[in-house]
């Protein structure tokens, strides 16, 4: 039986910085809801940072399977924070940036999909699945649906 093809370079670079985004994007969710006036608006932020860290935990498995090794996770955290500090707006103003934005990282998380070997797909479209997730949450509750969160609690109910 032949053997899966070598990863790419473009691949595991792409891969681990997605990983660290993920990390970042934690703490950037914290810090925003940390930040937050509104109680309901701190608890939907701390939402979206538990999606973050459930997103990374599930792409870790592949970090180690590459020996990748990521920026540590006090230097992700202290950069999410910084950029949570960057963009204090309006909750409104935040999930319609929020909005427009997530679509594209939607299509960046399929192209490292397209990227991958075989055996790390069922990792990375789980990935995949937390961005849609989250732009189903920001679509409901631009909307004003009584529980946007769904989406984000389903996705945290899955697992590999």
């Amino acid at each position: 039986m032949a053997s899966a093809p070598a990863p790419t370079q473009a691949y595991l670079e792409t891969l681990l910085l997605y990983y660290e985004e993920e990390v970042e994007g934690e703490a950037y969710f914290a810090t925003l809801a940390d930040l937050a006036q509104r109680s309901d608006h701190r608890d939907k932020l701390n939402l979206l940072a538990r999606v973050e860290n459930h997103a990374a935990g599930i792409t870790f498995p592949l970090i180690q399977k590459y020996a990748l090794r990521p920026r540590s996770n006090a230097t992700l955290s202290r950069s999410g924070q910084d950029q949570a500090s960057a963009v204090l707006k309006p909750w409104g103003d935040l999930v319609a940036d929020m909005a427009r934005t997530f679509p594209g990282y939607v299509d960046d998380f399929l192209r490292l999909e397209a990227m991958a070997p075989p055996q790390d797909l069922p990792r990375l479209k789980l990935l995949t699945e937390h961005e849609v997730a989250a732009i189903e949450f920001l679509d409901l509750e631009l909307s004003g649906t009584r529980d946007s969160v769904a989406p984000l609690h389903a996705y945290l109910e899955k697992d590999i």
